[in-house]
């Protein structure tokens, strides 16, 4: 999970951040609808009203127009900034999440080397505490498993040797090792839940091996 310099190519690098922006724009659009509605129907209808002398509907007219001259250009200021700040969220939402995808490609390939570092300024910082705090647990069970299968490979090694030059009891007393240390080892598999067909498939499997390898070491002795 080597981590590379992360290079910004593009000002939008995800499709979130565009599903993001497109919504924000669209609540902006509603908003300011809802205000020009507010701020400019109550004039359009007081131009077309027929009850106001010339004099009247000129000055509705010229502050029409004022509005009109003052409103647009502040509300056009004010989409930029919007959708900049938008784009900036976007970021700091976006940026994790790139980081939280290529994490989880990382563990699907098995490798539990890295974990995922945030900048300064990202959200989401809690939910990068909790990844790291898995890789850390996964780490922690799958060292535990080498362990195990590193003592019973030692106690393999003496079984293959008190099968050779040991007596019967040696190797009574190997096999019953052997036993622990297989215990042992599907101790630290079952810390992993499994779905059901899967879980009873290789438990099954294991059963057999383990009969099957129980048998042939006791013929073994017995010969011996």
């Amino acid at each position: 999970m080597a981590k590379r310099p992360y290079k910004r190519r593009h000002i939008l690098i995800d499709r979130f951040q565009y599903q993001l922006l497109l919504i924000n724009l669209l609540y902006f659009f509603a908003i300011l609808l809802i205000f020009s509605a507010a701020l400019f129907l109550p004039l359009i209808i007081q131009l077309e009203s027929k009850t106001l002398s010339f004099s009247e509907q000129e000055a509705v007219a010229t502050q029409f127009l004022s509005l009109h001259a003052r409103v647009w250009p502040a509300l056009l200021i004010a989409f930029l900034l919007f959708a900049i700040h938008s784009i900036f969220v976007s970021h700091r939402i976006a940026g994790p999440l790139m980081r939280f995808r290529n994490t989880f490609k990382a563990i699907a390939a098995g490798d539990l080397s890295g974990r995922v570092t945030l900048r300064k300024h990202d959200y989401l910082g809690n939910e990068a505490d909790h990844l790291n705090e898995m890789i850390v647990g996964l780490r922690t069970k799958i060292t535990g498993i080498g362990t195990q299968h590193r003592e019973v490979r030692a106690v393999l090694s003496d079984l293959k040797g008190g099968i050779e030059n040991g007596s019967a009891e040696d190797i009574n007393q190997t096999i019953a090792a052997l036993g622990v240390q297989m215990q042992k080892l599907r101790e630290c598999i079952d810390q992993f839940r499994m779905p059901a067909e899967e879980t009873r498939g290789e438990g099954e499997g294991g059963t057999a091996v383990a009969s099957g390898t129980t048998s042939e070491q006791s013929s073994r002795v017995t010969h011996h």
